[in-house]
């Protein structure tokens, strides 16, 4: 039962109570009424009393003037005085209730008075009137019997009306016996109740004990137990003697795992890390002891305690490294992820934040070096940390003041001889820097999610200056995979190409295997949906990825860029040549063109263009230039390199 049910539960108690308590009130009163109503209640006695009285007055008219009789006129009129003042009460008060339901009965009452009246002058004059007597005698005989009936009626009545109250008596009797039995089960229930609920605040006071200490999805011990254990151990380090090692984990394409396969898969892959961590990591090993913690999200920490030197850690996180690289199998789909780990160790008089704080700066630098790696603290890290700060600062300002600008480089159509389309390329212009290198600036736009709005202008910039191109040259603009998760990346696509009036076959959109890494419904339904609106897209840096003759297979792409690292090697390498030979034959068999990059060369050209490659991109043709430079044609292309 809920906090919140238990105390519903306890309100709507103790409002009964109060209404029990207000109803056996109500029912008090009500008893106490009814036995007033027996007490006070005398119709029977008030017929009787009346009756007896006539039959007294009788009595003493005939006994007056009898010789020898001691009744006096006083004696009468006080006979006949009680006999009126009866009649009187016959009339009022609760008597009238019998007079209501008989008319008879009122009848009698009604000659009994007036049978007074008349006889009231007669006895007035009792002393002087030998006669009065006798008369006023034969003017009450008649009513005797009808009077002695009129109170058996009301001796009969008043047994029925007892009987009732009696009888409600006892109906309030029960009524106040069933509450007051019904008020003792309830508490008895309250009671059994306030016990159990006391019984789960213990349960969970000992819940929250754990989950204060404990991460729920994993099991793992939580931020608090690390910190925890931290301080304890940095308090025991003694100098020169063993020293204390935290490891910050980062799972590499998490966020990926999360967008496309849903949260589900999220939670159930980080279960799986877990237990991966606890088998290839050792509660201790000789005097070294590891505690394998969660932070929240797709982080993990590892303290060690007891170690002597740095490459303790770096074998632990090298261990590490290779055990997640390897393929996890979660609700039916294989996925890759990897984990980036930064390393910061225990120095003299150091706090447990400062020593969290340098293992996070060595995570960053990881992965900062390509993911997957190690890195240790050092000391200029945190001056590097710094000048990464002010980078996101100067490119969230960037995007306001408008200093980016796209740079196009060409495509060349060999068979044709002749530029076949532009790769647009985004550069920045620091109002102090100058142009910043693109490696520098564009891994911090996609881990601040800046790359979004940023993608949808290099869309509309790029649409909006070729719709001032020949019309049998197109533009091709990348995009991340950050952006392909876009939900309305179709829409912007859709704006854009209604804005510039750009044909749609004239954009081409470029994505790397990396956006099809998490290969799901989603993902193909995306380029699906730009195929419909009639742009191009093709997979950029071929031949770097896990599958991507799966990922052919899945979708028929328009184009296939070979990676330049296979096109830099080929004269060194002969795999690389011969790669690049397969791709070519591939994407003739499929129809699809294939465009090498990093041409810098003329001998790669050559290279190339023998090994069937359709088309070529690098330096050798030109380096990116803004579209106010751009030439369109092959000629002028060449002499503009060699007035260059």
């Amino acid at each position: 039962m809920s906090l919140r049910t238990f105390k519903t539960v306890i309100a709507n108690l103790i409002g009964g109570f109060l209404i029990a308590g207000i109803y056996i009130s109500v029912l008090v009163v009500q008893r106490q009424g009814a036995l007033q109503q027996i007490s006070v209640y005398n119709p029977a006695w008030e017929a009787g009393q009346a009756a007896s009285e006539f039959i007294r007055l009788e009595h003493r008219l005939a006994e007056f003037g009898m010789p020898g009789s001691h009744i006096d006129k006083d004696e009468v009129e006080l006979r006949f005085d009680i006999l009126l003042g009866r009649a009187r009460m016959l009339n009022e008060g609760s008597f009238q209730d019998l007079l209501q339901r008989n008319p008879e009965h009122h009848a009698t009452l009604r000659e009994f008075q007036e049978t007074l009246a008349a006889a009231q002058p007669l006895i007035a004059e009792i002393d002087r009137n030998p006669e009065a007597a006798r008369k006023a005698l034969e003017l009450l005989r008649p009513l005797e019997g009808r009077l002695a009936q009129l109170a058996s009626v009301a001796h009969n009545h008043g047994a029925a009306l007892v009987q009732k109250d009696q009888q409600e008596l006892i109906r309030l009797h029960w009524a106040f016996s069933g509450i007051a039995a019904s008020l003792i089960l309830v508490g008895v229930v309250l009671i059994f109740l306030l016990d159990k609920h006391n019984r789960l605040l213990g349960r969970a006071h000992e819940e929250l004990h754990v989950l204060a200490h404990q991460d729920a999805l994993t099991g793992l011990p939580n931020r608090v137990v690390l910190r925890n254990e931290l301080e304890h151990a940095l308090t025991r380090l003694k100098p020169n003697g063993r020293t204390v090692s935290v490891s910050y984990l980062d799972l590499d394409h998490f966020k990926d795992v999360n967008d496309s396969f849903g949260h589900e898969t999220g939670d159930e892959l980080l279960k799986a890390v877990a237990d991966r961590l606890r088998a290839c990591i050792p509660a201790s090993e000789g005097q070294v002891r590891n505690l394998i913690s969660r932070f929240g999200g797709d982080e993990f920490a590892i303290l060690q305690t007891g170690i002597r030197r740095p490459q303790e850690s770096a074998a632990l996180a090298s261990r590490i490294v290779e055990s997640l690289r390897a393929p996890f199998s979660v609700n039916g789909q294989e996925l890759f992820i990897g984990t980036s780990i930064g390393i910061a160790l225990a120095q003299r008089n150091m706090t447990p934040s400062q020593i969290l704080k340098h293992a996070d700066m060595a995570l960053y630098h990881a992965k900062a070096d390509g993911r997957g790696t190690f890195r240790f603290f050092e000391s200029d890290m945190d001056e590097q940390l710094q000048a990464r700060r002010v980078l996101e600062v100067d490119l969230r300002k960037a995007m306001t003041n408008g200093e980016f600008e796209l740079f196009y480089q060409p495509q060349i159509n060999i068979e044709k001889n002749e530029i076949g389309g532009f790769e647009a390329l985004l550069r920045w212009h620091h109002p102090e820097r100058g142009l910043v290198p693109p490696a520098e600036f564009i891994p911090v736009i996609e881990d601040t999610g800046l790359i979004s709005p940023l993608g949808d202008w290099i869309i509309e910039q790029a649409c909006k200056e070729a719709a001032t191109w020949p019309r049998d040259v197109h533009v091709a603009v990348n995009l991340s995979p950050i952006q392909f998760r876009n939900r309305g990346l179709v829409q912007s696509v859709s704006r854009a190409l209604a804005a510039s009036g750009l044909a749609p076959n004239r954009l081409e959109l470029e994505i790397t295997e990396s956006v099809l890494l998490q290969d799901n419904e989603m993902t193909v339904s995306t380029l699906h949906q730009l195929r419909r609106l009639g742009v191009r897209v093709a997979m950029d840096d071929f031949g770097t990825g896990y599958s991507s003759l799966s990922y052919l297979r899945s979708f028929p792409f328009d184009k296939i860029k070979i990676d330049q690292s296979f096109v830099r090697e080929m004269s060194q390498r002969a795999d690389c040549l011969a790669i690049v030979q397969s791709i070519a034959n591939l994407g003739a068999s499929l129809g699809m063109p294939t465009v090498a990059e990093g041409i810098e060369t003329e001998d790669q050209l050559r290279q190339i263009q023998a090994a069937g490659c359709t088309d070529a991109q690098g330096y050798y043709f030109g380096r990116p230039k803004p579209a106010r430079e751009l030439v369109h044609t092959l000629a002028a292309l060449k002499h503009k390199v060699r007035v260059a």
